[in-house]
């Protein structure tokens, strides 16, 4: 099976997943408190934890978290919690006039410290799914980059002549015009350059891969690629179209580098 399919499939899974224990949980308390609004309650409460996992895994996680502004991060971390938490029992307290949760504790501010745990643990799973998911992923890109890398040995060549930069493969010197590199990808300690031609796997991380090309050359839109200037086409919301049509993805923290909100 393709990974792109199981990808999708393990995300879908993982959904059902969570949305089973959840309902389950739901319905235990509904049933044993004898109340009614089973369908709006549980609607309401799916909708607001999948927004929090959204907001926490593409948006805080890229822009603060990988940008090691920790003290941001968290801050808005604990906010959004609160946030999720308070909406979801002023909505038990909108239909049943107390927040469903322990018997014991259905007071708002009594029922808050259990709601904020349990829905930290929600989006704990989450955020771990995620990041396996993505490991695993660049895993398998790494594997492939080094099988490829050991047919056809390619490195970096810091020799430049003019408009030209000298990619050595084997025992070849390949002489590759920088105007024609559209946009590089980064993949830990390798690095892949896409030109009119084709592709060159190059060892060296993506910042070293920069440095050998002009000045203001590229712009980094995303942590993972860089575009060459005069390729870009279109700009859109979360993606760059290049000249030849191919599509780029935008990393949220990337976004203010283009003029984007």
């Amino acid at each position: 099976m393709k990974w792109p399919i199981l990808k999708r499939l393990l995300y879908l899974g993982f959904w059902i997943i969570i949305t089973l224990i959840f309902l389950y949980d739901r319905r235990y308390l509904i049933q044993k408190a004898g109340l009614g609004h089973f369908t709006e309650c549980t609607i309401v409460r799916l909708a607001l934890i999948i927004s929090l996992a959204y907001l926490h895994l593409y948006y805080l996680i890229p822009r603060y978290f990988s940008n090691k502004k920790y003290l941001i991060y968290f801050t808005f971390l604990v906010l959004s919690l609160g946030l999720y938490v308070s909406l979801q029992s002023l909505y038990d307290i909108y239909l049943y006039g107390f927040v469903i949760g322990a018997v014991s504790y259905r007071d708002f501010w009594y029922s808050f410290p259990f709601n904020f745990v349990t829905t930290a643990w929600y989006l704990l799973l989450t955020v771990a799914f995620k990041l396996s998911v993505d490991w695993y992923e660049q895993r398998n890109e790494v594997l492939k980059l080094q099988e490829e890398l050991s047919r056809v040995p390619a490195f970096v060549n810091t020799e430049k002549d003019g408009e030209y930069l000298f990619l050595k493969s084997g025992t070849k010197k390949l002489k590759t015009p920088i105007a024609s590199v559209t946009y590089i990808q980064g993949l830990k300690d390798y690095s892949v350059v896409y030109t009119d031609e084709g592709k060159i796997i190059v060892k060296g991380t993506l910042k070293s891969v920069e440095e050998l090309f002009p000045e203001n050359h590229f712009t980094r839109i995303h942590k993972s690629y860089m575009v060459t200037n005069s390729k870009i086409k279109q700009l859109e919301s979360n993606k760059v179209v290049l000249i030849n049509g191919t599509i780029v993805p935008i990393g949220r923290s990337y976004k203010h580098l283009l003029n984007f909100s």
